[in-house]
């Protein structure tokens, strides 16, 4: 039996001074993301970020968008990038999350990976691979929107890693089409 609304329901509204970033954050894990790994390198020095905000934004030019949060440890090499790679993780990668998602130390250590011609990290095995040139900053509360605009790409098929009510979810879709 579904609940009722009344049942169910988390409410907030400006009006009613109600809006709390903890509830908010609560709602916000009902929607279902894909987990992506994006991989930069500053000063020769690798850097790596977990990210499930991440989407598409115009298919001409092809660009997509992610966020960074002002209060990452990475944040200021962020701002100073402009080359990086956007991974979308398959569920066969979980460890990558915990390691990439640690605060300090080398997120990189026992990862291999190859560097491009523009001296960014790219992973094997990811579901997607695409390097990507910033094409804008945004202020944006307490994150930064970083548009990027896409150089190339390749994908492969696996089971793709996703998030949802703050647990990683094995995303068991159909074979595309």
């Amino acid at each position: 039996m579904t609940p009722s609304p009344s049942e169910s329901s988390l409410h907030g509204s400006i009006s009613e001074g109600t809006l709390d970033p903890k509830i908010f954050r609560s709602v916000m894990s009902q929607w279902v993301t894909g987990i992506s790994l994006v991989t930069s390198s500053d000063e020769g020095v690798p850097i790596g970020i977990i990210c499930n905000s991440l989407t598409s934004v115009s298919l001409d030019p092809l660009l997509l968008l992610w966020t960074v949060d002002r209060n990452s440890s990475s944040f200021e090499h962020w701002m100073r990038v402009d080359h990086w790679a956007v991974h979308f993780l398959a569920d066969d990668q979980r460890d990558l999350v915990k390691q990439f998602a640690q605060k300090g130390g080398d997120k990189f250590a026992g990862v291999e990976y190859e560097l491009s011609d523009r001296g960014v990290p790219l992973l094997g095995n990811s579901l997607v691979r695409m390097e990507c040139t910033t094409w804008n900053r945004m202020d944006a509360g307490d994150h930064v929107v970083i548009v990027g605009e896409v150089d190339s790409f390749e994908q492969r098929y696996a089971t793709p890693l996703t998030f949802v009510h703050g647990s990683l979810v094995a995303g068991n879709l159909p074979e595309p089409k």
